[in-house]
């Protein structure tokens, strides 16, 4: 099992449950686990900027050459989608 399998599991487990006042974020989870991680964020826009869409991405590479990552709408505050694992190539 890959790093990113765990953490992606344990990332939708913290977002099912809500709020956790003993951990400033989710990521802080992972870290007492001992994960090791790299946490990129961006927006990725359509090539036609004509067109409106634009997604926000959140991704977590771990020391395994492991990904897990969200995406969301750009215009939405909330609304990320569920973490999802991708092992290394």
């Amino acid at each position: 099992m890959f790093d990113a399998e765990i953490a992606a599991t344990l990332l939708n487990r913290w977002d099912s449950k809500g709020a956790h006042p003993e951990y400033r974020s989710p990521l802080d989870l992972l870290q007492e686990g001992r994960l090791h991680f790299k946490r990129d964020a961006g927006d990725i826009r359509a090539r036609d900027f004509a067109t409106d869409g634009c997604l926000r991405i959140e991704c977590l590479t771990f020391t395994d050459g492991s990904r897990a990552l969200r995406v969301a709408d750009a215009k939405e505050q909330n609304g990320w989608s569920r973490w999802t694992a991708a092992e290394p190539a």
